[in-house]
């Protein structure tokens, strides 16, 4: 019929091979011609591996596909037919490799193996003494492949490079059944029967739980282990061993073997204090149990004077008569130290020296109470203890005259002379304070004293004093520096006078001169009625640029002390200061401000306004004060405009926290 595509013939996909065929061709039969209908040829492919359930498995080939080789098919079969043998069988616990619900082969087998015990009888033509030799084996069977290991149990001195003998695969069958596709299976291994592999006949003996398990749930009983023959070769050998007499006489390698690495281990002591210079010393005792040798160590103390020597006798045999083996020098002595010999309490001479045991170690005690039934061990420690010399203590010699005590002391404690340290927690806090007292002379001298005056400063900052005398009219006196500001030793307590030393109506002897305290001034009878708790009632009222300026005045004249004043600020020690921490030391420093009142500080220290400062922005905030003043002014003006107001530049932190808000 003519084909109704719209399509010209030519170009008609479904009715091609009708148009083709329809056509007459006259094509020769000549090499490279095409005399095939390439339209009827069939390209398709059988797909052999699939998945189910999300697991992938080996679907079987169809036979009726004429296009492939018969070799191919063949190959086809063999790989449907030749799958592991236990597919489809009951396992030991219940499972099944079942084929109603699907489960690969290769998920219910993994991990199951049968063992099975074996031996082989092998003959030894080479050696006419052995005849043969026994070999034991143990076989594997992998039922997820079918595939055998077999390995071999290692001798003692055997010979034989045991182990594997036979690496994991499908081993084929031997004798009249072979044939493409004929492996030893699970079925041809049975206990009491023999299995040929590669020639070689082994004798199944045994078989593990799992594997008798398995054969029951097919419905194949397994037999009773069979006993592996012993082999006549290692038999002869033990006898002959057993028969080998051991040398009495010399028994150093046995008592190698059980007594080596293991010690006694002795306290002792030498008492030399019948020779001149002579004193106890300590050593310890070691007696090697596997050669009967002893060796002595010294025992060192802390600065005792002695050169670190780590042993007095090295280690050999002692000799019990130290005269013997010292006069017959070359003759060997008769006997030697054994560990009967020794005991805690016992003296032992050693080449002429006599040493007391009074201790030893756990091991030793356990070593006498098993070998000699000895249970009591004294304990004579405390008898020869040493009495405890006291640490003799220093004299100090007086002062030299030149600087202060502390500096006569630097060149007593060190060959070079160190400036002494200073307080510079107490420097920062009691800086520019002063006690001020009014005093007399106690006792005058000439009539002339009786009307004299002085002004007695005690600094707390250093606990210093100066004694300044105010000039009289018509006195006859020069008045002015009666004392430089210096430590004095107060004659009653050997001390340095301290602040609350003095006190109205008291004497104070300064340098043989006696003051009577007449009067203070209204800061230090405050300080002393409260035991030096009050201190804040001479606050600065200070602008903020004077505490700039201030602070790197004392940047320039000591930046170690300045150092130091940050690491007494830094009070929690995290090598920064906070906020509060940095209010809280300029009021240490005497300077009134509050929190609020130091923003421009807080701002100029803190650009960043991160919390807190560190030593490096500290540093640098001192460094820059000269510009502080221009920073100040732009922070006011930077404050009226978003708050309408600002405190002025020149005033006191007092006049700022009493202005608007």
């Amino acid at each position: 019929s003519p084909c109704l595509c719209p399509l010209s013939p030519p170009y008609c996909h479904l009715h091609r091979h009708n148009t083709m065929a329809d056509q007459n061709f006259d094509i020769p039969k000549l090499p490279g011609y095409i005399t095939e209908d390439f339209t009827n040829r069939k390209n398709a492919r059988t797909r052999t591996l699939d998945y189910r359930l999300g697991m992938s498995y080996v679907t079987p080939m169809e036979d009726a596909e004429a296009g492939r080789p018969a070799l191919s098919r063949a190959m086809a079969n063999m790989s449907t037919q030749d799958g592991p043998v236990a597919s489809g069988m009951k396992l030991p616990g219940g499972g099944t490799v079942g084929k109603d619900e699907f489960t690969p082969t290769f998920v219910a087998l993994d991990g199951k193996v049968l063992r099975f015990e074996a031996y082989m009888k092998e003959e030894v033509p080479e050696a006419p003494s052995e005849g043969f030799r026994i070999r034991q084996f143990s076989i594997f069977y992998f039922l997820v492949d079918d595939s055998i290991r077999v390995s071999e149990s290692k001798q003692e001195n055997s010979g034989l490079a045991q182990g594997t003998f036979l690496k994991r695969h499908r081993v084929p069958r031997t004798g009249g059944d072979q044939g493409p596709g004929k492996f030893v299976t699970w079925q041809d291994l049975q206990v009491g029967q023999d299995v040929m592999i590669y020639g070689r006949k082994m004798l199944v003996v045994d078989a593990d739980a799992f594997t008798r398990e398995f054969y029951s749930a097919k419905g194949i009983e397994q037999g009773e282990g069979i006993p592996i023959p012993k082999d006549p070769y290692f038999i002869r050998r033990k006898a002959a061993e057993e028969k080998i007499p051991l040398k009495v006489h010399d028994d150093r390698r046995e008592r190698f073997l059980a007594f080596n690495r293991k010690v006694l281990r002795f306290y002792c002591q030498w008492d030399d204090r019948n020779s001149i210079y002579g004193e106890r010393r300590p050593y310890t005792l070691h007696f090697y149990l596997e050669d009967d040798t002893v060796e002595i160590c010294e025992v060192h103390l802390p600065n005792d004077g002695r050169d670190s020597f780590p042993k007095l006798l090295r280690r050999q045999k002692l000799p019990l008569s130290s005269k013997e083996a010292l006069q017959d020098i070359g003759s060997k002595p008769a006997r030697f130290y054994t560990d009967k010999d020794l005991a805690v309490g016992l003296r032992i001479n050693v080449f002429g020296r006599n040493f007391l045991l009074y201790d030893c170690d756990e091991f030793t005690k356990k070593h006498y109470e098993k070998k000699y039934g000895i249970t009591d061990f004294p304990n004579l420690t405390e008898r020869i203890r040493t009495p405890a010399v006291g640490i003799p203590q220093r004299e100090l010699p007086p002062p030299t005259g030149f600087g202060s005590e502390a500096d006569s002391l630097g060149s007593i404690f060190n060959l070079v002379p160190k400036a002494p340290k200073r307080d510079e927690a107490k420097l920062m806090h009691f800086a520019g304070k002063a006690l001020r007292f009014l005093a007399k002379f106690d006792e005058p001298l000439a009539p002339e004293d009786e009307e004299r005056k002085f002004v007695i400063a005690f600094w707390l900052s250093d606990d210093t004093i100066s004694i300044f005398e105010p000039v009289q009219q018509n006195s006859g006196i020069i008045g002015g520096k009666f004392l430089e500001r210096s430590q004095i030793k107060n004659t009653r307590t050997g001390e340095v006078f301290k602040a609350l030393d003095f006190g109205i109506g008291s004497i104070v002897e300064v340098n043989r001169h006696r003051f009577k305290i007449c009067d203070c001034d209204t800061f230090t009878h405050k300080y002393i009625e409260s035991k030096g708790e009050n201190i804040k009632s001479q606050l600065y009222n200070i602008s903020l640029t004077d505490i700039m300026r201030n602070l790197q005045k004392r940047y320039e004249e000591a930046r170690e002390a300045l150092r130091s004043a940050f690491h007494v600020m830094d009070e929690d020690h995290s090598g920064n200061i906070t906020h509060q921490e940095f209010i809280n030391s300029l009021c240490a420093l005497h300077y009134d401000v509050s929190i609020e009142e130091a923003e421009p500080l807080l701002a100029w220290f803190d650009p960043e306004n991160k919390g807190y400062i560190s030593y490096a922005e500290f540093c640098d905030a001192i460094v820059r004060t000269p510009n502080f003043p221009r920073f100040l002014a732009n922070w006011h003006m930077e404050k009226l405009n978003t708050h309408g107001h600002a405190s002025p530049q020149g005033g006191t932190a007092k006049s700022r926290a009493s202005g608007p808000k």
